[in-house]
């Protein structure tokens, strides 16, 4: 397998379901629900041999569990719904087009990129087998399960602009959040019952979870920021450009919301994504991932790409306090302020 890859990376090339390697990392891609999603838009019509490929694929058990569909069913009428809409038609035909080439296809010319990506930031040591799933439809870019260390799903849909590159920086996006799943010690979940000040905590050292994920993970979809606009970068450059010039406003949302969620936990999961969301949905200009970024880059620049992975082995909070050793040297960058380090510090492990 590894001469296959060999000759072809010479000619950049990777199919569906091959196996590329980074590191101890495998990854393979399956293109199938992406196919038959796009083709069944694109035609307009769902037939029952069709609906029954649909109901077959285990994709679409993740689709209906991301969407919080019923059923299969209903994602089949969310399919003929998408078959009415004629942008959606051109984008599911775009994407059948762009399939139906053999090596110069967007997956396969994104594959060694991912590779390449990938290897820079994973010790030797690591190990896990993954696969990425391409999709066609749904609300979401790219998404992956907390419970399921080994898929993560991207929607080609959101891809019709974009190069290779575009494509394989959100691919190793969300593939390193498959690997976080596999490094990282999840906090645990609020009990029925335990006393406030402990669920408090439980609540922000969560918060500091999530923003260690998502701050790592932008490590490789930013650099969009450093190149020129394209029609698929364009809109991600804009929000950059625009949090990054309020940084200091949103490390104050990022103190506040925090002191939040340990002064007076949230009732139950709906409430904390409500707090989570405000820094890391699109609705507000997903926020938190421009300032995890921040705190991930300096961290990288001064201590090397492999120390990013040391702090996913760590406690959540071990990812904050070495970004402030950093920034209390360099003025470029924002620094928290001593009541959100404090209660920081008072978190105990996950």
């Amino acid at each position: 397998m590894l001469d296959r890859l060999r000759t072809l990376a010479a000619a950049a090339s990777l199919f569906c379901l091959e196996a590329a390697q980074a590191s101890g990392l495998e990854f393979r891609f399956n293109d199938d629900a992406a196919r038959l999603y796009s083709a069944a838009v694109q035609k307009g019509e769902i037939d029952a041999p069709m609906i029954e490929s649909i109901r077959r694929l285990p994709e679409t058990a993740a689709m209906v569990r991301k969407m919080r569909l019923k059923d299969a069913d209903a994602f089949v009428e969310y399919l003929r719904g998408l078959g009415r809409d004629a942008k959606q038609v051109d984008l599911a035909a775009r994407v059948q087009a762009d399939l139906g080439r053999d090596s110069d296809n967007k997956i396969a010319l994104a594959a060694n990129e991912v590779t390449r990506q990938l290897k820079a930031y994973l010790p030797n040591e690591f190990s896990a087998k993954l696969t990425v799933h391409f999709i066609f439809g749904g609300n979401a870019t790219g998404f992956a399960f907390d419970d399921v260390h080994d898929d993560v799903y991207v929607n080609l849909a959101r891809f019709t602009q974009a190069t290779a590159e575009e494509l394989a920086e959100v691919v190793s996006h969300e593939l390193f959040h498959a690997v976080q799943a596999h490094v990282m010690t999840a906090p645990p979940r609020p009990a029925q019952g335990m006393p406030q000040a402990t669920t408090g905590k439980t609540w922000m050292n969560r918060l500091l979870y999530d923003l260690v994920q998502e701050a790592t993970a932008e490590l490789f979809t930013h650099p969009i920021a450093n190149r020129p606009a394209t029609a698929f970068s364009a809109r991600g450059k804009e929000r950059i450009e625009r949090n990054l010039a309020q940084i200091k406003n949103i490390a104050a949302l990022m103190e506040t919301s925090s002191l939040r969620l340990l002064l007076a936990p949230p009732r139950d999961e709906d409430h904390y994504e409500r707090i989570y969301g405000m820094l890391f949905y699109g609705d507000f200009g997903e926020l938190g991932y421009d300032m995890g970024w921040i705190m991930a880059n300096a961290i990288e620049r001064k201590d090397g790409k492999q120390a990013i992975f040391r702090l996913l082995q760590g406690e959540p909070k071990q990812f904050v306090l070495r970004y402030q050793q950093i920034a209390e040297s360099d003025p470029a960058l924002f620094r928290f302020n001593e009541d959100f380090l404090s209660a920081v510090r008072s978190l105990g492990a996950p």
